[in-house]
């Protein structure tokens, strides 16, 4: 890591494998929420994570939509994660999160940035499918 660790704040949808991961990377202080305070409301996590001085990690994709706007504004910085595609959710799995959350504070992606959205969308289709679409 370039700069100064960081604090994290990640919430009870991020995987322990995650958590795990990041705690290897020698970061200042990583605070999972299933284990400060499992259970808390959204709003509690983001003031939770404020108070820590921490950048929240969530894969809740609501969680924004349910802050105030002052709140929102004036709170900790923000890593909303998702992954869809595949039938059978290979996106969504730890190590590919941990991969790509890791790859971003080993690189200090993280810092300075108040809003950080990693969106994967995957897609699985026959060749005939996506020759149709490539010919309209």
């Amino acid at each position: 890591m370039k700069d100064s660790p960081s604090r994290v704040a990640a919430d009870e949808n991020v995987p322990k494998e995650v958590v795990d991961y990041l705690r290897s990377l020698r970061l200042e202080k990583v605070y999972w929420i299933s284990e400060a305070s499992a259970g808390i409301t959204d709003s509690d996590v983001w003031k939770y994570a404020w108070q820590k001085r921490a950048i929240l990690i969530t894969c809740d994709q609501g969680f924004v939509q349910q802050l105030e706007p002052c709140d929102f504004l004036n709170g900790p910085p923000l890593l909303l994660y998702s992954a869809e595609g595949f039938d059978k959710d290979e996106l969504k799995d730890p190590s590919v999160m941990q991969f790509i959350v890791g790859w971003l504070f080993r690189n200090d992606h993280h810092n300075d940035r108040e809003f950080l959205r990693i969106r994967l969308k995957g897609t699985a289709q026959t060749k005939r499918q996506l020759l149709g679409r490539m010919r309209k």
